[in-house]
């Protein structure tokens, strides 16, 4: 039922001057067209579908949402203390500068000696801290302040530890044979630790990044196969969200993606996904079986509470469209140079999507190294801005707000921007989802750049 394609074909809702053959990837000759944008978010898809997301949408926002949004605010607030005061994350982050080289050697590449330290704190200590409390709530009782004060500790000062794992799961599940670390001992241990092990502690069920990620969104780019396509409703409308918020948590607990695998009779992904779920579920059982509310606020809320947070980061990610050509790179993946959510190079989201599994140190010089067509395209791009606020300002529908954000506009005017975002915003249905998909000529330099890196 999450499955987008198995919907029936809508009106098109935007449309391009330019279309091209998905087979052969040419492109025709450009044609007049008329852009229609529809007046809400049932347009694009069945009534029926659009009514079951948004129902489901409600039910998990309902419950979580408050908790989340308590967390989030204790966290930054920890964070804008911590520089007030002791400032211990800029003391962390200098002692991991000092310490990662001296690490290098054992990480595929040099400058990854950081991943080692985050094993040990992520993958020993907070473990070893989980089962702590876990043990004292089986002889002690459950405690509501522990558990508040635990995943306050587990998502940590603006959510950095939070941010790590999922970005660390990420790299790991498109590093080559799905390892950060140095081939040998090292590698046969703890080579898929953060998938495998790290993960499922913050709420990432083994296979997600993987599996799905790299064989469905990675291969198909937000059109109309992504299981988690943003294409298909205008991004400008919280209902839009609400609705895309079961639609992630299916992806999420690798119902979807197994759905899409075993239609395509992908079965050898189908079965790798079935047996990463398998696994989780095992491990959620056996803390079930120990203690059932320990296990639901130590283990399922995280669940809950980080894919609500990467439904954000997903949506604002793909949130533009360009409506003359829906494969242009620049504008189907935002940027934002110097970030303030993620780590890593992360928010250069088109280098990522061009050059998928390339290391993090090239993100910038591969930029760069097309900011020529970032300028011509008049890209998705932001600088230093939080994610989050960049989210709220398109459900909110603040475009002027947006516009100010608006990296380098050149000589466009204010107004001007803020039209190109609105638009951009609403251009969505079935129609632009068989287009979105990034051009073939794209995809060949990807992979030729993919070729060097790995030789």
């Amino acid at each position: 039922i999450f499955i987008n394609d198995a919907v029936s074909p809508p009106p098109t809702m935007c449309t391009r001057t330019r279309s091209r053959s998905r087979s052969r990837g040419r492109v025709s000759a450009p044609k007049s067209v008329k852009h229609v944008f529809p007046k809400n978010a049932a347009d694009a898809l069945s009534p029926a579908y659009e009514s079951l997301t948004f129902i489901l949408g409600c039910l998990i926002l309902l419950p979580f949402g408050p908790f989340v949004a308590w967390q989030v605010g204790w966290c930054t607030a920890w964070e804008f203390l911590d520089k007030k005061t002791l400032g211990l994350v800029p003391l962390c982050a200098r002692l991991s500068d000092r310490v990662s080289p001296w690490l290098g050697g054992l990480t595929r590449h040099p400058k990854d000696g950081f991943v080692v330290l985050l094993l040990l704190y992520l993958g020993a200590a907070m473990p070893a801290l989980f089962f702590y409390e876990m043990r004292r709530a089986q002889d002690v009782g459950f405690s509501v302040v522990r558990c508040l004060a635990f995943n306050l500790f587990r998502i940590g000062p603006m959510y950095a530890n939070f941010m790590w794992v999922y970005v660390m799961c990420h790299k790991e599940g498109h590093a080559i044979n799905g390892s950060l670390l140095r081939r040998g001992a090292m590698d046969k241990l703890f080579g898929s630790a953060f998938n495998h092990w790290v993960g499922m502690f913050h709420g990432v069920i083994p296979g997600v990044f993987t599996i799905s990620h790299i064989h469905n969104h990675h291969k198909y780019d937000n059109d109309e196969n992504d299981v988690y396509s943003t294409a298909f409703r205008p991004r400008d409308r919280f209902g839009s969200w609400v609705r895309y918020v079961p639609e992630w948590m299916a992806y999420a607990l690798n119902l979807s993606s197994l759905a899409f695998f075993a239609r395509r009779g992908e079965w050898r992904r189908a079965f790798g996904t079935v047996a990463s779920t398998a696994y989780y579920v095992c491990f959620v059982g056996l803390v079930w079986r120990c203690h059932p509310a320990f296990c639901f606020w130590y283990l399922i809320y995280p669940l809950v509470e980080g894919n609500i947070l990467l439904s954000v980061v997903n949506y604002t990610w793909h949130a533009f469209i360009d409506p003359d050509d829906p494969s242009n790179d620049y504008v189907n993946s935002t940027t934002v140079i110097d970030g303030q959510n993620f780590c890593l190079k992360e928010e250069y989201h088109v280098v990522h999507h061009q050059y998928a599994g390339v290391h993090w140190t090239r993100h910038r010089a591969l930029y760069e190294k097309h900011l020529p067509s970032y300028k011509a395209a008049r890209a998705s791009i932001f600088q230093g801005e939080n994610l989050f606020v960049i989210f709220g300002c398109i459900v909110s529908r603040d475009y002027k707000k947006l516009a100010s954000m608006y990296f380098e506009p050149g000589d466009m005017k204010p107004e001007e921007v803020e039209e190109m975002m609105k638009v951009r915003l609403r251009c969505h249905g079935r129609d632009v989802a068989t287009r979105i998909g990034r051009s073939a000529k794209a995809k060949k330099e990807s992979e030729e750049q993919m070729r060097k890196e790995k030789e």
